[in-house]
């Protein structure tokens, strides 16, 4: 018979926010588009994007919240998610995003040709609206 969960771990260097946990299912934003997992579900690894992520757990029901980049990895009947930065929704302060885009903006508006500087403050602005996206659905 097959399982209808699977382990799931989501984690960052600054947190663990689940590890081992019996999961039914995780929507998440891959580098080609929104991934879902279900259980028994392929073994495969992907980078993941800024995004929106949803998981529900057997035991917990839904959760949501915002990543930035990452890996996803589904082995063995476990995912496992590492972001570089994760929140969830209720965590979430809308007026220092808001602050994060204003200066995001502002560094962009700069006349400043280093691409480095450039990639830094555009992948800031798009975590910044994404996570007034995601605080605006609650």
């Amino acid at each position: 018979m097959a399982s209808n969960t699977f382990s799931l771990t989501v984690m960052s260097p600054e947190r663990i926010l689940v590890k081992n946990q019996e999961s039914k299912s995780v929507l998440i934003e891959g580098a080609e588009g929104q991934i879902k997992i279900l259980p028994q579900h392929a073994d495969f690894i992907t980078n993941l994007e800024a995004g929106i992520f949803h998981f529900d757990l057997q035991s917990g029901g839904p959760k949501h919240g915002v990543i930035s980049s990452g890996f996803l990895e589904v082995k063995d009947g476990s995912v496992t998610v590492t972001a570089e930065t994760l929140e969830l929704l209720d965590e979430i302060d809308i007026e220092r995003a808001k602050q994060a885009e204003k200066t995001a903006i502002d560094e962009l508006g700069r006349d400043v040709t280093d691409e480095t500087h450039f990639n830094k403050y555009q992948l800031k602005l798009q975590r910044a609206l994404i996570r007034q996206q995601a605080a605006s659905r609650t």
